[in-house]
């Protein structure tokens, strides 16, 4: 079948070039398309991010009704343009991982190339998740919590928009992406790059490096947020720990079949 093109190894090292640079290209155009459409929706955005606050504020005094304020001149604009990013981001994934994809299938393995749409579409189910998770769980109760704090400090909660939108962006992304724990650690392992065993051996390490992870990750530095960023990603590693038993077994599987 090598009449019908040159493979992928055989390519020349500015065409490999080339390719990235469309790759790049094309990604960047799908995140700035969903961009123009996150901004012309801004109004929606804003109404959608400000839900968990709302939510934060039930049975709160009638003066709290959620209005974020605007200090600074450019807060307005600012702040679109950072939704807008977010959206596009968010729109432009499954075009994303396409153009990865299509990138990638020519230099992997017949056994790798199986696993590429499974691991994208699984990928963008646990970010989208997180981020669910994240928006229904966790921002109404980490917000609720800052606002009694300050009340038990005898202060008025009046955030701004841009540090309200900030702090929402900024979680959501960051429970996205620690969702995608199990996944990775289950392709380490179908690849056989990892072995559970080793793991399991180092679960004790595992705990730091994911407390750090929780602390890097989270906008804040309080104890409060940080548990609820650790606790759900440490219950992941558990759970992708025990994906990776599975993974293994048809790792090796895999191995043998050629053999047999």
């Amino acid at each position: 079948m090598e009449e019908f093109g040159v493979k992928d190894s055989e390519k020349p090292f500015l065409d490999h070039v080339e390719d990235l640079r469309g790759l790049v290209l094309k990604c960047a155009a799908a995140i700035g398309v969903g961009a123009l459409l996150g901004m012309t929706g801004i109004g929606t955005v804003m109404e959608i991010l400000r839900r968990p606050l709302l939510q934060a504020q039930t049975g709160v005094a009638p003066a709290a009704s959620g209005t974020l304020l605007a200090l600074q001149i450019t807060d307005p604009m600012t702040v679109t343009l950072q939704i807008g990013l977010g959206a596009g981001m968010l729109l432009a994934l499954p075009w994303v991982l396409y153009f990865v994809g299509s990138y990638l299938l020519p230099a992997l393995e017949p056994r790798e190339k199986r696993l590429l749409v499974p691991t994208f579409l699984a990928g963008a189910f646990l970010f989208l998740l997180g981020a669910s998770f994240c928006y229904f769980f966790v921002l109404p109760r980490a917000l609720a919590f800052f606002q009694a704090f300050n009340r038990w400090l005898g202060l008025e909660t009046s955030w701004t928009m841009a540090s309200y939108t900030d702090f929402v962006l900024q979680m959501l992304v960051g429970f996205g992406l620690s969702f995608e724990l199990p996944l990775v650690m289950i392709m380490l392992a179908r690849l056989g790059i990892l072995q559970q065993a080793t793991v399991a051996a180092h679960r004790r390490h595992a705990v730091v490096v994911l407390l750090v992870l929780a602390a890097s990750v989270t906008p804040t530095s309080d104890p409060f947020n940080l548990a609820l960023m650790f606790v759900p990603l440490y219950g992941l590693f558990e759970l992708g720990l025990a994906g990776m038993g599975w993974a293994g077994k048809k790792a090796a599987l895999a191995k043998e079949e050629p053999a047999s």
